[in-house]
């Protein structure tokens, strides 16, 4: 009778045409068990089959096995080529062998248990609806694109040969926006795809592992505890939607190709210097230590003083690589790589002399610069020694005089002529901008700020203070109570300085949420300084601090700490100053109301010590291009976004230089070549080309670019983007 008996087709060399009517002949006759012999290479064998039936296939059977399948169960005896279970519906495929390319293309339901290996893109485009979840288990290894573009679903890899080297090749999950996979063995960060993530297993996936693993064992004949032990790693989506924002109606709406250009890695947006840290981190990986100690130079003379030990450091605030495991440790590179060399003198001098006012980290960094091109540079300072605030009022245990040291000998190897331990005064300023060919005042702000409050007359300046003890003359502390109004990192300073002295307790005072932060606020606070804010003081008397709406601290010395303004009156008329008594500049330069005249620092600006190099910097340049009879560009800062750098890309560091991951800078990975689908973009050395007439304007390139290299429009700030 019809359907109790097994029916056996022994395909031959028979055309996959052939096979496949003859398979469904037999299911029109009500047969549901069907063996298929001498199986070469015959295509779409169970494709769009519906009925309830089940095959068992001896043999190498050809693309595209079960695809539309929905419902019925295939067993084969030996190996399947590419597209097993294409765009399957529901049932069961198992393979007593391995698998070629593409298993589980776009499952939509069913299972598919593959023994041995497979090839790339295992899983592609799986998806599931409501309780239809597509289920592919590899018994062996699976190579690169795993799970590429999953929507639902789940993959196993289980690695049974126990292969030291990961079960999965690269970019793993690469789009996944659903589904889950699970490989049995070792996945490194390095290995996952774009809006791929490692997540932590919980009891439902330890669930399903355990139901799936036995009945894969059952097919297979193995024991279920073997095949379960060892650790499991779930690969799954980033977030809820990874890709929401791609799904737009402007998406496809393109009206020119990518463009690649370099953008500003966000240290150096960060680093009011301007330090192209990736460049100089990425000469030293290429054995050009010398040419990235060149590249310092052209940015900062004080490499050991201010960039690797005061600075606060925003450059590693800043450092992408905090999205993974910690900043680059950007302040032990400045150290470590410390220019071994004096500094390189000028081929040609010019005959145009300069005069700098204040020889602080403003002066310094501008007369650095300019003697370095060849100009006759003098540089005048009231103090006997060199580096301004940097020396006189950052206490020692921070910055010591041999750290400090080494940066000021390279700048006196330099041809400067330095006059210290003198004055400029109103009649002096007016000689020495008359002898130069341009003068820059970068004399800083030394006059301390103060509010007048009743009986705040003892109160003693902040800044006086840190100079006295760098000088020797430190005043005696111990058993005294002091208060800091202003609590920013100069104000823990004093805290601290005041703890060193013998202090028994130390408040600092704000109106607002303190501006401290890094290693200032942190040593300040282990030290026991107590941080108040917001207080309003109203009077002292000369134990006491009242605040307006009650509330009373005692404190035996006040400190002011609220910044120093510029004592700008040598300047004479033809300069201007603002409102606040700052030398008043233009946006984006340098020079004041007089044309001969220019100012940086913190009598232009008040900052950090690294906005001070950075003014003193682009105020030479200015300087140099005018004297050249040039237009001076303020260079700008276009911040490559987070956003576009993908962390996914890159594992740890096997070093602290291999930790940069040189965000917005392209080091020729070739990612946007290899991903092109067009095929339009091309690499000739450093030159990138763009076929326009191949090029869909899809953004692939800028899509997986993993340092956000490629942009998806021109951007004019930059400049024609090479190639």
């Amino acid at each position: 009778m019809p359907g109790h008996e097994m029916i056996t087709i022994n395909t031959g060399n028979l055309y996959y045409k052939t096979v496949n009517r003859q398979i469904r002949e037999s299911l029109s006759r009500g047969e549901r068990e069907i063996v298929l012999t001498g199986v070469l290479g015959q295509r779409y064998i169970g494709g769009g089959i519906s009925a309830d039936a089940k095959f068992a296939i001896h043999g190498v059977p050809g693309q595209d096995l079960g695809a539309f399948m929905n419902g019925p169960e295939i067993r084969v005896y030996g190996n399947a080529q590419d597209g097993v279970a294409n765009t399957m519906n529901a049932g069961k495929i198992v393979v007593h062998g391995k698998a070629g390319e593409i298993p589980g293309h776009s499952m939509r339901g069913g299972k598919l248990f593959i023994e041995g290996d497979v090839e790339y893109r295992a899983g592609i485009h799986m998806k599931e609806y409501l309780e239809q979840i597509p289920i592919l288990v590899i018994g062996g290894t699976t190579k690169d694109y795993c799970g590429e573009y999953m929507a639902g679903g789940r993959i196993v890899v289980l690695n049974l040969q126990n292969r030291k080297e990961s079960p999965v090749g690269n970019s793993t999950g690469t789009g996944i926006h659903g589904g889950a996979i699970y490989v049995r063995g070792q996945v490194a960060l390095h290995q996952l795809g774009i809006g791929a993530v490692f997540a932590g297993m919980d009891d439902e996936d330890r669930l399903f592992l355990d139901r799936i693993l036995e009945e894969y064992a059952a097919e297979f004949d193995l024991d279920p505890a073997k095949i379960g032990k060892g650790s499991f790693v779930k690969i799954t989506k980033k977030g809820k939607r990874p890709f929401g924002k791609l799904y737009t109606p402007g998406m496809n709406v393109k009206d020119e190709p990518p463009h690649h250009f370099n953008l500003t890695p966000p240290c150096a947006a960060a680093c009011p210097t301007g330090i192209p840290t990736p460049v100089f981190l990425n000469l030293i990986k290429d054995g050009k230590l010398r040419e990235a100690q060149l590249l310092m130079d052209e940015y900062s003379p004080f490499r050991m003083a201010v960039c690797g030990t005061v600075c606060p450091a925003l450059c590693m605030e800043a450092c992408s690589r905090n999205m993974i495991d910690g900043p680059v440790r950007i302040q032990d590179m400045a150290r470590e790589y410390y220019p071994d060399f004096d500094p390189v003198l000028p081929k040609e001098l010019r005959p145009e002399k300069v005069s700098v006012i204040g020889a602080g980290p403003a002066g310094l960094s501008a007369a650095w610069q300019l003697a370095r091109r060849g100009y006759a540079v003098e540089v005048y300072e009231g103090r006997d020694d060199l580096g301004g605030k940097v020396r006189s009022a950052i206490p020692r245990a921070r910055l010591s005089d041999d750290c400090l040291g080494r940066d000021m000998e390279r700048i006196q190897k330099l041809p400067i002529t330095f006059h210290l331990g003198t004055f400029v005064d109103k009649e002096s300023f007016a000689g020495i901008v008359k002898k130069s060919d341009a003068v820059l005042v970068a004399a800083g702000a030394h006059k301390t700020k103060r509010i007048p409050y009743p009986g705040g007359d003892r109160i003693v300046s902040g800044l006086d203070f840190l100079v006295s003890i760098n000088d020797g003359n430190a005043p005696d502390l111990s058993r005294k109570k002091v208060a800091v109004i202003g609590a920013g990192n100069v104000g823990m300073d004093i805290a601290c300085e005041a703890w060193r002295l013998g202090a028994t307790a130390v408040a600092a005072l704000d109106i607002q949420k303190p501006l401290a932060f890094g290693k200032e606020l942190e040593l300040a606070r282990e030290l026991g300084t107590k941080i108040l804010w917001p207080q309003m003081i109203e009077r002292l008397d000369d134990t006491t601090i009242y605040f307006k709406g009650g509330g009373s601290l005692e404190a035996d010395v006040v400190f002011f700490s609220i910044g120093e303004a510029p004592e700008a009156g040598f300047l004479g008329d033809t300069v201007f100053l603002d409102e606040r008594g700052y030398v008043a500049t233009a946006e984006h330069s340098f020079m004041s109301s007089n044309p001969k005249v220019y100012a940086c620092g913190d009598i232009r600006r008040p900052g950090l010590a690294t906005d001070a190099i950075g003014q003193g910097r682009l105020a030479a340049m200015e300087i140099h291009a005018m004297l050249k009879g040039e237009t001076f560009i303020y260079p700008a800062k276009i911040p490559v976004s987070k956003k576009r750098v993908h962390t996914v890309y890159f594992e740890d560091g096997r070093s602290e230089i291999d930790r940069c991951l040189s965000c917005g800078t392209c080091i020729f990975c070739d990612t946007c070549v290899e991903h092109c689908p067009q095929g339009a973009l091309s690499r000739n050395g450093e030159i990138f080309t763009i076929d326009t007439n191949t090029c869909t304007m899809c953004y692939t390139c800028v899509a997986v670019c993993p340092r956000g290299a490629m942009q998806p429009e021109f951007i004019p700030a930059v400049g024609e983007p090479a190639g």
